[in-house]
């Protein structure tokens, strides 16, 4: 396998059955072959899109052998495992590791605010629990309330050698300078659409997206276009990705992203209680800019040659 520390990763949606409570078989097998062909590095399941919090620890190691078993290997898999609970993180992240996965992302416990000793700790029993296999902090502050940051990435990569890197999810420039600093021994994956362009320009290896479930080979087309220096041509797709942002109120609530993957013919169905579905008329609205917004993408993808 290529080396899988870098590159566009689809934050994947879950397609789900809730009166089965289980998994859209057709709809995972329809997603995973569009993420193929459109060139994608690798998936990321059961994060915040991927409404990993919402299910049950065995439905969510059951979801994760479902996507291995689907992907047959044709792209690697990060799964999320961060639980309130360090020993469920333990008990999931051990099962990623034997089911397949390449690396587990795990977010901070969201009940209680931890300081920075409670978070080492946390972190730290993950880490030693996976012996040599690869763990991403997952810095989402504005849906767990625990802020990560450098500090304790540093830290942790200074005791385990398995701590690899983070996925962040953060708009601030300050946080993403202390991450940044780091980047000649960690992988950094952008966890913000609207700051690719500059964040892997200034070092970050990688992108994890929600939005890249609509319309991933933009983002494909992005990243190759930073990664050969094409600036002029990556402002336009960068400005593309704000736009889609816009669109699909940058995936609040998640039905934006689960809405436009069904008009675009793949229905995953809706979000898991308690999130909400889109009303008629905002799946108007949605359906409108996403076919005005296609044919703008499919123009510009003509014009430059799918980068």
């Amino acid at each position: 396998m290529k080396d899988w520390r870098r590159g566009v990763w689809v934050a994947m949606v879950t397609p789900w059955d809730p009166g089965a409570s289980r998994p859209r078989g057709y709809a995972l097998e329809a997603l995973v072959e569009r993420f193929v062909a459109a060139g994608v590095h690798g998936l990321y399941v059961l994060g915040t899109t991927g409404e990993g919090t919402l299910l049950s620890l065995e439905e969510r190691e059951g979801f994760l052998e479902d996507v291995l078993s689907t992907a047959r290997g044709r792209l690697p898999v990060i799964v999320h495992t961060g639980h309130d609970s360090t020993d469920a993180v333990v008990r999931l992240s051990l099962h990623a590791r034997e089911a397949g996965a390449v690396a587990v992302a795990v977010a901070p416990p969201t009940r209680y605010r931890l300081d920075q000793q409670e978070l080492f700790q946390h972190y730290a029993a993950v880490a030693e629990a996976l012996g040599d296999f690869p763990l991403l902090l997952y810095d989402i502050p504005g849906t767990t309330c625990n802020p990560l940051g450098a500090w304790l990435l540093s830290r942790l990569r200074g005791s385990f050698a398995n701590v690899v890197g983070a996925k962040v999810s953060r708009s601030d420039w300050e946080a993403w300078c202390g991450y940044l600093s780091l980047r000649e021994d960690v992988t950094l994956f952008v966890g913000v659409d609207e700051m690719v362009l500059p964040l892997i320009a200034a070092g970050a290896q990688g992108l994890i997206s929600s939005l890249a479930n609509i319309f991933p080979e933009l983002y494909v087309a992005l990243y190759r276009t930073i990664e050969a220096g094409e600036l002029v041509r990556a402002r336009e797709l960068q400005r593309l990705v704000w736009e889609l942002a816009d669109i699909c109120h940058r995936g609040s609530p998640l039905a934006y992203v689960k809405s436009s993957l069904s008009l675009l013919g793949v229905e995953v169905g809706p979000p898991l209680p308690p999130l909400r579905d889109l009303g008629a008329e905002e799946r108007e609205t949605l359906r409108e800019r996403l076919h005005e917004f296609r044919i703008r993408l499919e123009d510009l993808m003509v014009k430059g040659g799918g980068s």
